[in-house]
């Protein structure tokens, strides 16, 4: 009878077939029960044209499977009253469900669908009255406690385009109807799997919408603890989030807050990163996880910055190669950033106790992070625009040339021994590329009191090497830049080197590293017009460092 009774709760509640392998019972104690092999299948129901969808005849697998489940109840069962199940424990469930597209219709406007509403034949009308004295109570379940649940969501195959079904692995849920059909309370505690950390959230969901599982309306909260971002390759750092969320499983708005005390490229050393936290608001399509960002208020240290845009699974992006299934996200942002320091970025990558560089930093770009088995930063592409001020290096062989730099340009050579290099700043400004762990800087603009460098070249951003050349383009003439009587020999020279409105203007390289930099004067160059370089031109023999 409980068995029966089970069945035909479940067939009822969701419309469809229903099969029990096996069912236990004690009555030590009151009614012991344990089953195994639930099964309920999605209902083969023909559409308006009468077939029979096409995915449940390729499909005759059950959408929900139950390896094992238990439950007590109480010998004190009175007539017209329900039967009281306090908790149902579950092991081992997997549900699949398929493509939205496919799901059959199983109610219209909150009533029952054509298959529901059937009219019953007189016969078996006749005998379900004549064997109402036998007929089991109803049953109310007051909690579902489930271990080991997983959860696919097969998704509509296109052509040359291999869509894998979302794959959610459940570690521990409870479930609590409110009795009368309406939404049901939960708890569910969750592993993620990039970055993997633990997450933890409570809320409703339901009333039950059947056929569109995206329809499902839920809210609740979240904790998302102890997430090991150096799971994703290429960055490190343990992050935390909460937050809350609303809608529906295909449109859930979510907002919240991350922190990430130690935020740093993989190959930074522990506790030498930068906190980073955020606040977001955002659209999430929980049938398929893609995310679409509306606001992100971020700071990395003491950088603010502001970003918005979309994260889609790989494959509803790029096409499949051969069959291969593209695992992971395409992520692709805008990216302001209003209040910088140069320093924060830096120190997130630098492998030395302080970055090589300090300064207010302000910045557009549009983020793009391909999906990829790649590092972070051999996939990331950035295409933006920087404006840097108050700048200084930390290097003093670089600071001291710029200190030379800009009091030469100023024709005061004379103060290069007495004055303090750190009290000279720079401010440069430009536009940027980044992309296979290289920065190209097409047109970087150099200024320092008395001096203004304009030149281009790539930074390798793992490696800090440097490659640029470019002109320096000093206010003072020539014979003011050397001084003394060697400067007063040279006034005649003076006219010959005058170039773009400035007094001297010198073809100038900086190469090797940012530990050990470079500086050089490409001679070849010297009182000519900067022609481009194709990458041909061999200047190893016409340079001074």
């Amino acid at each position: 009878m409980i068995r029966a009774a089970l069945i035909d709760n479940l067939q009822k509640r969701f419309n469809a077939h229903v099969d029990l392998d096996n069912l236990h019972v004690s009555i030590l104690d009151g009614f012991w029960v344990e089953g195994t092999g639930l099964r309920i299948w999605l209902p083969q129901q023909p559409d308006s044209s009468g077939q029979v969808s096409q995915y449940a005849q390729q499909h005759p697998e059950p959408w929900i499977a139950v390896g094992h489940m238990r439950f007590h109840v109480s010998w004190h069962i009175r007539p017209g009253m329900p039967i009281v199940i306090k908790v149902i424990h579950v092991d081992t469930v997997k549900v699949v469900l398929p493509p939205k597209e496919d799901r059959p219709h199983l109610s219209v406007n909150g009533k029952s669908s054509q298959v529901a509403s059937q009219p019953q034949p007189a016969q078996q009308t006749q005998d379900q009255n004549s064997n109402s004295l036998l007929k089991m109570p109803r049953i109310e379940i007051k909690k579902i406690e489930c271990n080991n649940a997983t959860l696919l969501i097969e998704r509509k195959q296109e052509p040359n385009k291999v869509k894998p079904p979302l794959d959610f692995e459940l570690k521990k849920i409870t479930l609590i109807p409110d009795g009368k059909g309406g939404p049901i309370a939960f708890t569910v505690d969750m592993i993620n799997a990039r970055p993997v950390g633990i997450i933890h959230t409570t809320g409703h969901f339901g009333p039950w919408v059947t056929g569109d599982t995206g329809a499902l309306p839920v809210s609740g909260d979240y904790k998302f603890e102890h997430a090991d971002l150096g799971t994703i390759k290429g960055i490190e750092g343990i992050l935390s989030s909460t937050g809350s969320y609303s809608g529906t499983l295909g449109h859930i708005n979510t907002q919240g807050t991350t922190k990430t005390p130690d935020f740093r490229l993989e190959r930074v050393k522990k506790g030498t990163g930068v906190m980073l936290t955020t606040s977001f608001q955002a659209i999430v399509d929980g049938t398929n996880g893609n995310t679409w960002l509306n606001n992100v208020d971020a700071t990395l240290g003491h950088t603010h910055f502001i970003c918005k845009g979309q994260v889609l699974r790989a494959d509803d992006v790029y096409p499949s190669t051969n069959g291969e299934k593209l695992k992971g996200h395409d992520i692709q942002l805008d990216v302001t950033m209003d209040r910088g320091r140069i320093e924060d970025i830096l120190q997130i990558a630098a492998d030395a106790d302080q970055p090589f560089m300090t300064g207010s930093l302000g910045l557009q770009t549009k983020f793009h992070l391909p999906p990829g088995k790649e590092s972070v930063w051999d996939k990331l592409m950035l295409d933006g625009q920087f404006h840097l001020t108050q700048a200084r290096f930390s290097n003093p062989s670089m600071q001291g040339k710029i200190e030379q730099l800009s009091l030469r340009g100023q024709g005061k050579p004379g103060d290069v021994k007495t004055t303090d290099p750190t009290t000279i700043k720079s401010e440069m400004h430009g536009h940027f590329k980044l992309g296979g762990g290289t920065l190209l800087l097409p047109d970087l603009d150099y200024l320092v009191p008395g001096a203004e460098i304009v030149a281009h070249g790539k930074y390798g951003l793992q490696a800090g090497t440097l490659d640029f050349e470019g002109d320096a383009r000093l206010d003072a003439t020539l014979s003011k830049v050397i001084g003394g009587w060697k400067g007063f020999l040279l006034k005649p020279v003076d006219p010959l080197l005058r170039k773009n409105g400035a007094g001297l203007d010198v073809p100038i390289h900086v190469q090797g590293t940012r530990k050990q930099p470079k500086f050089g004067v490409d001679f070849d160059r010297l009182g000519k017009t900067q022609k481009p370089d194709n990458g041909t031109h061999d200047r190893s023999n016409s340079r001074a460092d």
